[in-house]
């Protein structure tokens, strides 16, 4: 079966194969007294082997040392608030580097640091944390759980970003993170703090305290969340994945920019490490991945420099808070059938794109009137995220989805128009404002309709 997968991957015409390797599967019991007693030294072969396997259909690795699996062992004591963890991480990383390092390109030391943190110690969302009451209400103060685990994860990055470059390799690694950010905004006017705290904590931090040691700056970008009160809001007329994510093509934009305009002082690229959406009809999907290549190509154009795009992902997976539920694969997975793989429409046109390097008016046309004339016929697909009275969805995922309408609205990239504060009290400013405020037009520019992408290494 993974011979399948890897096959699929490769077909696309993509040049670099993102994996993980399990830190629990390598050291599944804490190294109290002895490395070795504790290392299952056949799963690292497992793992040596299968990157041997994906450089020989010809592409390039991208292996990531930590995506969010914490040894059960490790999260019993405290996991990352805790210095020991370096330490223990340390051992895994001197493991997996001397065993692979002749056969990794590109390294990704830590997945989405600080969604880890605020779901795992702040929110008790995903396993390993088990925060107390105190630790819930105090987790965003300097001295709280968030920052005292997004310290020790920037010192773990340090010490391995050294270790991997400290080794004679002919590769010449390069090494970064897969840093995550969201648009955000706020749906009411007592939200804007909201927001200005949540981009406090997660937009620029994490980056500013490895920036020294930084080949690359991986973005994970899925879209924009509108933030009410304390939690996010699911907005009627906005399109959302599977999983509760705004479709917002404009953000990664947005966000390129923003990033580049920070760090331009350093000379150090951007990958798009993840982009993706959620989607089991794959009529989102396809339009989807157009609008965001758009937005990357426009953001090269004005000047960020990106070395690659990689589409979250080749076939269904399972997520943390929502199991094999929300459906991200450009390839489905038939679990009632021997997990056979069968590609949907969009890992063609996905296919087509990689290897014509061409976004076309004909195929952004098609794949948005295709998913149009579903909005406009009612059509429902299926939605993953809980919502509560006050349309604001929760940490953990349905196990069985409810439906939800596509949304008959202009979200491609360009093309999107924001709206103000949604709140009652922002409203009724409006509506008493506007009687006086001069009318202003809006114009909707068309993008450029053939689109090379070979600035991209996908």
């Amino acid at each position: 079966m993974f011979h399948a997968q890897i096959k699929l991957a490769k077909d696309t015409g993509v040049t670099v194969f993102r994996m993980g390797i399990d830190w629990t599967r390598i050291m599944p019991v804490e190294p109290v007294n002895s490395l070795n007693e504790s290392v299952n030294y056949a799963a690292l072969e497992r793992y040596k082997w299968i990157i041997n396997k994906v450089r020989s259909y010809g592409m390039k690795v991208m292996l990531t040392l930590f995506h969010h699996s914490l040894p059960p062992w490790a999260g019993e004591y405290g996991g990352w608030k805790l210095e020991k963890t370096v330490d223990y991480f340390m051992d895994f990383t001197r493991l997996v580097v001397d065993s692979v390092s002749d056969s990794v390109d590109y390294w990704v030391t830590f997945n989405e640091p600080h969604v880890f943190c605020m779901l795992t110690y702040c929110a008790g969302a995903w396993p390993g944390g088990h925060p107390d009451m105190l630790e819930v209400a105090t987790s965003a103060l300097p001295t709280g759980v968030f920052q005292q685990a997004m310290h020790w994860m920037s010192v773990a990055h340090l010490k391995a970003y050294d270790y991997i470059h400290g080794l004679s390799n002919p590769l010449n690694p390069i090494v970064g993170v897969a840093h995550h950010v969201s648009f955000m905004r706020p749906f009411g006017l007592y939200d804007v703090a909201a927001v200005s705290l949540a981009n406090s904590l997660t937009l620029f931090p994490y980056i500013d305290g490895i920036s020294e040691k930084l080949d690359y700056i991986g973005i994970n970008y899925y879209g924009q969340e509108v933030v009410s009160g304390a939690g996010l809001k699911l907005v009627e007329n906005d399109e959302y994945s599977e999983s509760g994510r705004g479709v917002y093509p404009d953000g990664l934009y947005r966000m390129l920019l923003q990033f580049h305009e920070r760090y331009k002082h350093l000379k150090i690229p951007f990958i798009i490490t993840e982009n993706g959406v959620s989607d089991e009809t794959d009529l989102i999907r396809r339009p989807y991945f157009l609008e965001h290549l758009l937005a990357v190509y426009a953001a090269i154009n004005m000047g960020v420099r990106v070395l690659g795009y990689l589409f979250w992902t080749i076939s269904d997976n399972w997520e943390w808070a929502d199991g094999y539920g929300p459906k991200f694969g450009l390839v489905a997975v038939d679990r009632a059938n021997n997990l056979a793989r069968i590609p949907r429409p969009s890992y063609h046109l996905f296919s087509k794109i990689v290897n014509t390097g061409k976004v076309t008016r004909e195929d952004r046309e098609r794949a948005w009137d295709e998913l149009q004339r579903a909005a406009k016929e009612k059509k429902t697909r299926p939605f993953y995220r809980a919502v509560n009275k006050h349309r604001l969805m929760y940490a953990g995922g349905l196990d069985e989805p409810v439906q939800r309408p596509y949304i008959d609205r202009d979200w491609r990239f360009g093309h999107y128009q924001m709206e103000g504060l949604q709140d009652h009290l922002s409203r009724f400013s409006r509506v008493i404002i506007r009687p006086f405020s001069p009318k202003r037009k809006t114009k909707s520019q068309e993008k450029n309709p053939k689109l090379i992408l070979q600035p991209l290494e996908t």
